[in-house]
C-alpha cells in the first residue's frame, strides 16, 4: 500500500557509489568506510586497516547514489538505495524520478524523508531472494551490462509485488555495494570488469559467498587479534594481517547493542553478530578461534580419542 512520509526525525548521510572506472568505484567505497567507521590499529598495514562501524550520532540510515553506470552518455542515475547504518542491511530502493522508496517486508517501519512508501511482498533474505529470483548467488553473474538492465527493471518497477527482475537486480546492487563495503575480496573481484571492454562478468564464488555468511562471526573475533598465527571462523582462515585486509574491510560493531538485533530467525540473516554479544575470540595454541568453530574442532578430537 501507499502513504506519504511526512517524518523529518530520520537523520542521513548521502553518498555517491561511482562505477565510472574501477579507481571511482574503490574511491566511493572508501569514502563510505571512512565515514561510517573506525580503524583498529591491531589490523592496520601500509595505511589499510580495518574498520569497525562506529555507533553513530543517530544517523541510523544513510544513501547511496548510483551513478557511472553509463560512464560515456551520463545516463542512469536516478537510483538511490537505503542503507541501515549500523549492519548495512539495504532496506529498499528510490526510483528518484518519483521519490518512490520500494522497501523489503522485514523493512516496513523503515521510513526516509521526502519519499512516498511502497512495502514489497518479500523479505530482503538470500534466502527469499534468491528463490524469487530462480537464481543463486554463485550462479549470478555482474558487469556493467548485467548492472544496467537491473537498473532499468528497477526504475520500471511499480507496485508492492516483489518480482522476479527486482530480486535479481538487489541481489546484483546489494552485492556490489553492501557486501563490496565489507568485503575488499567482493570489491577486488568486481572491479576489474568495469575496466573490462570485453564485458567479462564477476561471478560469486562459494569462498566469497562464506565470507557474506560470516560476517557477524568475523565481526566478534577480530577485534581480538593481536598477531596470533593464524586465525579460524568456520572454513575461513587467515594467517596474516595482509590476509585479513586483503579479505574484509568493514566489521560490525558486535558490542553495541543495536547490531544485535535481529529482525528474522539467524539462518535468514546468519551474518548478524552472535546473539550473546559478550562472545570473544578465544586464542588456543597460537590460533585466534570464534567458539564455535574451536568447539567443534575439540569435540571431534575427543570422540576420534
Amino acid at each position: 500500500f501507499f502513504f506519504v512520509i511526512f517524518s523529518v526525525n530520520v537523520v542521513a548521510k548521502e553518498f555517491t557509489l561511482d562505477f565510472s572506472t574501477a579507481k571511482t568505484y574503490v574511491d566511493s567505497l572508501n569514502v563510505i568506510r571512512s565515514a561510517i567507521g573506525t580503524p583498529l590499529q591491531t589490523i592496520s598495514s601500509g595505511g589499510t586497516s580495518l574498520l569497525m562501524i562506529d555507533s553513530g550520532t543517530g544517523d541510523y540510515l544513510f544513501a547511496v547514489d548510483v551513478r557511472g553506470i553509463d560512464p560515456e552518455e551520463g545516463r542512469f542515475n536516478n537510483l538511490r538505495l537505503i542503507v541501515e547504518r549500523n549492519n548495512l542491511y539495504v532496506t529498499g530502493f528510490v526510483n528518484r524520478t518519483n521519490n518512490v522508496f520500494y522497501r523489503f517486508a522485514d523493512f516496513s517501519h523503515v521510513t526516509f524523508p521526502g519519499t512516498t512508501a511502497v512495502t514489497l511482498s518479500g523479505d530482503s533474505s538470500y534466502t527469499t531472494l534468491q528463490r524469487v529470483a530462480g537464481i543463486s548467488r554463485t550462479g549470478m553473474q555482474i558487469n556493467r551490462h548485467s548492472l544496467t538492465t537491473s537498473y532499468l527493471d528497477l526504475m520500471s518497477h511499480s507496485g508492492t509485488s516483489l518480482t522476479q527482475s527486482v530480486a535479481r537486480a538487489m541481489l546484483r546492487f546489494v552485492t556490489v555495494t553492501a557486501e563490496a563495503l565489507r568485503f575488499r575480496q567482493i570489491q577486488r573481484g568486481f572491479r576489474t570488469t568495469l575496466d573490462d571492454l570485453s564485458g567479462r562478468s564477476y561471478v560469486m564464488t562459494a569462498e566469497d559467498v562464506d565470507l557474506t555468511l560470516n560476517w557477524g562471526r568475523l565481526s566478534s573475533v577480530l577485534p581480538d587479534y593481536h598477531g596470533q598465527d593464524s586465525v579460524r571462523v568456520g572454513r575461513i582462515s587467515f594467517g596474516s594481517i595482509n590476509a585479513i585486509l586483503g579479505s574484509v574491510a568493514l566489521i560490525l560493531n558486535c558490542h553495541h547493542h543495536a547490531s544485535r538485533v535481529a529482525r528474522m530467525a539467524s539462518d535468514e540473516f546468519p551474518s548478524m553478530c552472535p546473539a550473546d554479544g559478550r562472545v570473544r575470540g578465544i586464542t588456543h595454541n597460537k590460533i585466534l578461534w570464534d567458539s564455535s568453530t574451536l568447539g567443534a574442532i575439540l569435540m571431534r578430537r575427543t570422540i576420534s580419542s
